[in-house]
């Protein structure tokens, strides 16, 4: 798959210009990540944690509902609270391992350095759990005594969500790059065409940038995209057909700092994107 610039260049900063500043994820009020994951040669892998665990963090305390349904619970509840706690540890060690290894393996795949930060969230978490699963290596199952107590796997719900996100990042430098993708549009295209793609600079000036920008607000892909103006950021539209009004938007990209490689690497990330989509 391969991306064609049509805006001729490096766009002007995404709305009003200001001076550059580390861009904010998606959803990073609420969303959260989980304490980094040091992989092979010291690369760091962040995921996404729930809402709930997020506030939970911050009051610092983590609280477990102590499930009353038979007599040994009811007689020793602390006991039974510690049981919960001590599957709570062994459950989150047996995660940190799995998302260690798998996200090894989709660093492999989309060709991204050790020592470059990644960030997922939404249908990316998906993919990374069929990568893993096609290489033989499978999610833990929770314990039934965090089932009991109501803990919820906070990657179940996002694997099936309409779109996705992947994000990466140079280290230390506040620079990063976010491509969020249309999962039904994209898998759809991957097994009918490799027609190139159009990347399309939505800034000052450009006519069809008010309707990619309002198509990618309102449609599948506006709960991850940050579309706030300034920070100086840049914002790409991804079509399958130019900026011609049928043209569908399949992914979003957003640099800070990174304009220079944003195309290739977009391409890249959406390539493997496909090949995944592909296999699945």
């Amino acid at each position: 798959m391969s991306i064609t610039d049509v805006t001729g260049g490096t766009p002007a900063a995404f709305g009003a210009s200001a001076k550059p500043v580390p861009a904010r994820g998606p959803d990073a009020s609420t969303s959260g990540t989980a304490a980094p994951a040091t992989g092979r040669g010291g690369a760091v892998d962040t995921v996404t944690l729930s809402r709930e665990a997020v506030r939970a963090m911050k009051a610092g305390t983590i609280s477990f509902t102590v499930p009353m349904a038979d007599g040994a619970a009811a007689k020793d509840p602390v006991a039974a609270g510690m049981d919960a706690v001590l599957a709570r540890r062994d459950y989150d060690l047996k995660q940190a391992d799995y998302m260690r290894e798998a996200m090894g393996m989709l660093r492999q795949t989309l060709n991204l350095p050790e020592d470059q930060p990644i960030f997922l969230g939404g249908a990316a978490h998906g993919l990374l759990e069929k990568l893993a699963a096609k290489n033989g290596l499978s999610r833990p199952e929770m314990p039934d005594a965090l089932r009991a107590a109501g803990v919820k796997d906070p990657f179940a719900e996002d694997a099936g969500a309409e779109a996705g996100v992947i994000g990466v990042g140079m280290p230390n430098s506040g620079k990063e790059l976010q491509v969020v993708f249309d999962r039904l549009g994209l898998a759809g295209r991957s097994a009918k065409t490799d027609d190139p793609l159009r990347m399309i600079a939505l800034k000052d000036g450009n006519d069809h940038g008010g309707p990619l920008l309002g198509a990618i607000k309102g449609g599948t892909l506006g709960r991850l995209t940050d579309t706030r103006p300034g920070q100086g950021a840049s914002l790409w539209a991804v079509t399958d057909e130019g900026e011609g009004p049928n043209a569908r938007v399949l992914a979003s990209v957003r640099s800070v700092g990174m304009d220079g490689v944003a195309t290739d690497l977009a391409a890249g990330l959406l390539k493997g994107l496909k090949g995944l989509f592909a296999g699945s």
